[in-house]
């Protein structure tokens, strides 16, 4: 069997749930900020800036629940725990933020056709503040979310919000020297544009999560060939691979093989295989050569 290696940064419970707690409290502290300094100087861009971080802040919370959610353990009625509720967290948040977007869009364009004066240099200073705050909290999960959905989720969130505070900046430099106050409103247009793009892989990985299809980091089809490598097997079908959650995935499978004697070697070499896909749960039914599967169009 060819050699080919999957490496996966593992960070710690402690680690990831302190940065967590200050990602949030860091845009708590800012949002308030931004919503002082824009509803006193009626700043559009500003405000819009903090329903994105607002939104962004929940998806922190909702995650954080959720990442603490993983670690009950399976009980009676709920056989694999609340792990499924990462998946459910990150849908609710791409959610909240596509109502975010509306919201901004439509205050953008308001501010577009009635635009006022507006303090140039306040909205610099301020987004100013968010680009080091957002930038620096990205940085906490930079190396957590290789195999996690929600932190994966928040980095390029704050990251994105990075780039948005960026853009109030230049905004806020072009009213300051121009006096085209519609640039506020446009910002805040361009605010929205950014949320959707960066939402869009959530929303669909989250959904696909939710529906038990197959994570958007998984490769199907090379995980047959690979088990089709090991030998002994003779075919692989009925194949289905779901994440129980944004960290987590699952397999079963029919597996054909030569001889019924092999199956603990077999078994093992393809548990070794899934782990290295990062499917530490499978379970796997095998049948001899001889045997026809039940479905007569078993899925591969």
């Amino acid at each position: 069997m060819s050699e080919h290696h999957h490496h996966h940064t593992v960070a710690s419970a402690n680690d990831i749930n302190r940065s967590f707690i200050i990602g949030i409290a860091l845009n708590v502290i800012y949002v308030i900020i931004e919503l002082w300094y824009g509803w006193q100087n009626g700043s559009t861009s500003l405000l819009s800036d903090a329903v994105h971080n607002i939104g962004d802040i929940s998806g922190l919370v909702l995650a954080l629940i959720a990442f603490r959610l993983q670690a009950i353990k399976p009980f009676k009625i709920f056989t694999y725990g609340f792990k499924k509720a990462s998946i459910i967290a990150s849908f609710v948040n791409s959610v909240l933020l596509a109502f975010a977007i509306g919201a901004i869009a439509w205050e953008g364009v308001q501010h577009i056709i009635n635009p006022s004066p507006i303090n140039g240099n306040v909205v610099m200073i301020v987004a100013f503040i968010g680009i080091i705050i957002n930038f620096g909290s990205a940085l906490l999960f930079r190396k957590k979310g290789e195999n996690d959905l929600n932190i994966k989720a928040a980095y390029w969130h704050l990251m994105a919000d990075a780039l948005v505070s960026l853009g109030v900046v230049f905004a806020g430099l072009i009213m300051k020297y121009t006096d085209w106050y519609f640039v506020d409103g446009l910002a805040a247009l361009i605010v929205a544009v950014v949320i959707l793009f960066s939402t869009w892989n959530l929303f669909k990985d989250s959904i696909i999560g939710v529906l038990d299809g197959i994570p958007s980091n998984i490769d199907k089809q090379e995980i047959i060939n690979h088990i089709l490598e090991v030998k002994g097997v003779v075919d692989i079908h009925h194949v289905h691979i779901w994440g129980m959650s944004t960290n987590e995935n699952a397999l079963t499978c029919h597996v054909k093989i030569d001889n019924l004697e092999n199956i603990p070697i077999i078994k093992e070499k393809i548990k070794e295989e899934l782990v290295e896909h990062n499917i530490k749960h499978s379970t796997l039914e095998f049948e001899t050569s001889e045997e026809e599967c039940e479905d007569i169009n078993p899925i591969k």
